[in-house]
């Protein structure tokens, strides 16, 4: 199954390869009005051979090489506009900061994005269509009941992208309410007939402990069908992107989270985030003035909010943003949405991210990453300690101007239940964290300034 998955996958690759190349052809032919000499193509295409890497991990953060997400619809047309708007951008971003360029393509670049987004949108359709009616879903049962599995079959309407449909449950225990309309089984031999009459494919494990001699029977049966096994931690992270805190204990963390294997990476992306800060900072410096000026016309008070947060390990540090609240009355409480202390002018950096520019000079600092868990007020980590197991494990990396909470979607407040899946986003990252998954949150974040949902 994973050798399939996996060559499906390079499948959609190679063919969005074959589109990306052949959509420089395709460029300078409507450029030009007719078809492109071999040597005009071979000068171009170098150039444009970064642009076709910029297409693919764009396509890769909007999720167009998950095997679960289906794209169709005005879904799939917005989100190849913005990658299609985002890398036009880095192209020309690209193709003037190269001052040894051969080429300095203007109407092409805007050519390209538009054939592009229409080939490729083309193509998923048809992709789409034909894995909907030949692989629609993979037929699933559970084998226990708990907090977790109810969550999970509780989220599956928002998340009716995934190919997973549920058939059934099976538990020891009887249940006097449906878990949406799901049957629940407790026989164990109903439970394999049902295997074998539904055609089950994967069987997520939720009691993986003191399973009795009967349910074990059962499992050892069922492997002579050819069925998938996986635990519900596993499962759960899959399908919600995030750490069920029902598997986490002090085990969990000591198999889980190996930070020896990323000590390379670390010291990588030390080295990347000051390099960027530094350029990001120059280039934004001479705007400087004109942002200090609108937020103190737009209400009275410092231009800069500076506030103690605690970084790396426990260590406490300042950072430093553009004032985004009035002054007046502040109790400085952690912010909220639709919060009243926002001004206009504050309202508008927070949505474009603007407000988070002087940070920079945190990360120049070493105090921040580009990536990584949001850093905390020391009296709300001290508060939340208390009342959220392991809380205090999310700061075993860097905290980051971005990361993987920042872009899951959701507004998450300082609540207990927002915590919750705060930690949850953060402990995900902790575990997966790679230059994969750093690229995949950047180009998410791109995606949320463009569409200005900054809060």
């Amino acid at each position: 199954m994973t050798h399939s998955r996996k060559n499906r996958q390079l499948f959609i690759v190679f063919v969005d390869i074959i589109i990306l190349v052949a959509a420089v052809y395709l460029s300078l032919w409507l450029r030009d009005l007719q078809i492109p000499s071999t040597d005009e193509f071979l000068l171009h295409f170098p150039y444009f051979a970064v642009l076709i890497i910029f297409w693919i991990v764009c396509l890769y953060t909007a999720g167009f090489y998950s095997l679960e997400i289906y794209q169709t619809g005005y879904r799939m047309l917005s989100q190849l506009s913005i990658i299609a708007a985002i890398c036009t951008l880095l192209g020309f971003a690209f193709f003037y900061l190269n001052l040894n360029a051969r080429v300095l393509p203007k109407t092409i670049l805007v050519i390209y994005g538009f054939v592009t987004a229409t080939i490729i949108a083309l193509w998923r359709w048809a992709y789409t269509r034909i894995m909907l009616k030949y692989f629609a879903n993979t037929d699933i049962a559970f084998i226990g009941v708990n907090d977790a599995v109810i969550e999970l079959l509780s989220n599956m309407s928002n998340f009716s992208y995934m190919s997973y449909r549920v058939m059934f449950l099976y538990t020891d225990k009887s249940h006097d309410y449906p878990i949406n309309d799901i049957p629940v089984i407790n026989d164990p031999s109903s439970f394999v007939d049902e295997i074998r009459k539904h055609k089950i494919q994967m069987v997520v494990v939720g009691n993986t402990e003191n399973i009795p001699k009967i349910e074990q029977d059962v499992l050892f049966e069922l492997l002579g069908n050819y069925v998938r096994f996986i635990n519900l931690p596993d499962f759960y992270e899959i399908f919600m992107r995030r750490i069920s805190l029902d598997a986490v204990n002090e085990q969990w963390f000591l198999t889980s989270v190996n930070l020896q294997s990323k000590q390379i990476y670390r010291l990588v992306k030390q080295v990347i985030d000051t390099t960027m800060a530094i350029v990001l900072l120059l280039i934004t410096l001479p705007f400087w003035p004109l942002i200090i000026l609108l937020i103190k016309l737009d209400s009275p008070g410092p231009a800069f909010f500076k506030q103690e947060r605690i970084g790396y390990l426990g260590r406490p540090f300042t950072i430093i943003k553009f004032r985004t609240m009035r002054t007046a009355d502040n109790t400085h409480r952690p912010t909220e949405r639709n919060d009243t202390r926002i001004t206009r002018v504050g309202n508008f950096l927070r949505k474009t991210r603007i407000d988070e520019i002087p940070q920079f000079l945190n990360i120049i600092k070493a105090d921040m990453s580009f990536i990584g868990p949001r850093p905390e007020q020391p009296a709300l980590i001290l508060k939340l300690e208390g009342e959220v197991p392991f809380y205090r494990q999310r700061l075993l990396v860097k905290p980051g101007l971005s990361g993987w909470d920042q872009v899951s979607g959701e507004y998450h407040s300082p609540s207990r239940e927002d915590t919750y899946k705060k930690l949850q986003n953060d402990l995900y990252y902790i575990k997966n964290m790679s230059f994969f998954l750093d690229a995949s949150i950047f180009f998410k974040t791109l995606i949320t300034i463009v569409k200005m949902h900054g809060v």
